[in-house]
């Protein structure tokens, strides 16, 4: 009996985490978006479950009215599933499953220009100095998480990922392992440091001395805290001082970008510190330059027309 698509998904997934070395997070997003595809075929048309090779371009695009037709779903996860099933059909295409790679010659929904949500400088102050009224270790790690978290920009996941011997104080950095397992070092603040050597010192009151391999950030068992864990405090911490229509906590991955561009950082060094594989994605950001750019233009030009 040929395995089916879902069993397809199974082995291609297993591939991404084994060959590729793609983290948990990416792992999970890949298997939500292509469980919905197969849910949809099941109502829609069983028969490609069981036989992959019968989907064509018309299955996708009907997948993908669906997804922004009946569920009301925005253009960038219309755009993110598309791109799970290029890679999915890349992968089956390559082992021979299907002749034809289908999902390549679907175009992908043109996307709105979206400026993420950031904190002003005086918000961000006002989240760490609310953080810092909280008494015990785990207030001291939740102020060292969103300390460390602002002072590199690093994304969720490689937070829960980063471990003591990740940290280099003497040369004031840490290692983290970013998408596809790419290693890049990060400098981080002084502010960052002393959150962390305060937090560490109440942790091994309650936990003792940990291995260097360990995770830094615990829960109050002990355990490792996740990407799940760290979101929940982070989005508080925010939610406490400030209103955002976005409320997720990688406003503080934004916060740290617009920031640093708005005191004349080198975009190049930027898409560096973010861990970007693309230019294209940083520029996102540049919105700060535009508006200060505007503003510049606005005030000095004579036929500016202002009023």
């Amino acid at each position: 009996m040929k395995p089916t698509l879902r069993q397809h998904i199974e082995a291609f997934l297993n591939w991404l985490e084994v060959e590729k070395r793609y983290s948990p997070e990416t792992l999970r997003g890949y298997g939500i978006d292509l469980a919905q595809f197969c849910d949809f075929l099941e109502d829609n048309d069983e028969e490609c479950l069981s036989n992959p090779s019968q989907i064509n371009r018309g299955v996708v695009r009907s997948f993908l009215g669906h997804l922004s037709g009946d569920l009301d779903q925005q253009p960038r996860s219309v755009a993110r599933k598309l791109a799970a099933l290029k890679s999915l059909f890349k992968y089956l295409h390559r082992e021979g499953i299907v002749t034809l790679n289908i999902a390549a010659y679907v175009h992908t929904p043109k996307l709105p220009g979206v400026i993420p949500s950031y904190l002003s400088e005086n918000q961000i102050v006002a989240v760490l100095e609310k953080l810092s009224e909280t008494d015990g270790w785990m207030g001291k790690r939740d102020l060292a998480m969103v300390e460390l978290f602002y002072s590199t920009g690093m994304r969720i996941s490689e937070l829960a990922g980063v471990t003591l011997a990740d940290l280099n104080p003497s040369k004031g950095t840490v290692t983290v392992l970013g998408k596809g397992s790419k290693q890049r070092i990060i400098p981080v603040g002084q502010y960052a440091w002393d959150a962390i050597d305060e937090y560490k010192y109440a942790s091994k009151h309650k936990f003792g001395v940990r291995e260097a391999n360990q995770p830094l950030f615990l829960g109050k068992n002990g355990t490792p805290l996740g990407p799940d864990g760290i979101r929940l405090r982070v989005k508080k911490a925010i939610k406490a001082i400030a209103e955002l229509k976005k409320m997720s906590p990688h406003v503080l991955r934004h916060t740290f970008a617009t920031h640093l561009l708005n005191a004349g950082a080198d975009l190049m060094a930027l898409k560096d510190l973010l861990g970007h594989a693309n230019l294209s994605t940083t520029q996102v950001y540049t919105h700060v330059q535009v508006d200060k750019m505007k503003q510049a233009f606005q005030m000095a030009h004579p036929r500016a027309g202002k009023k």
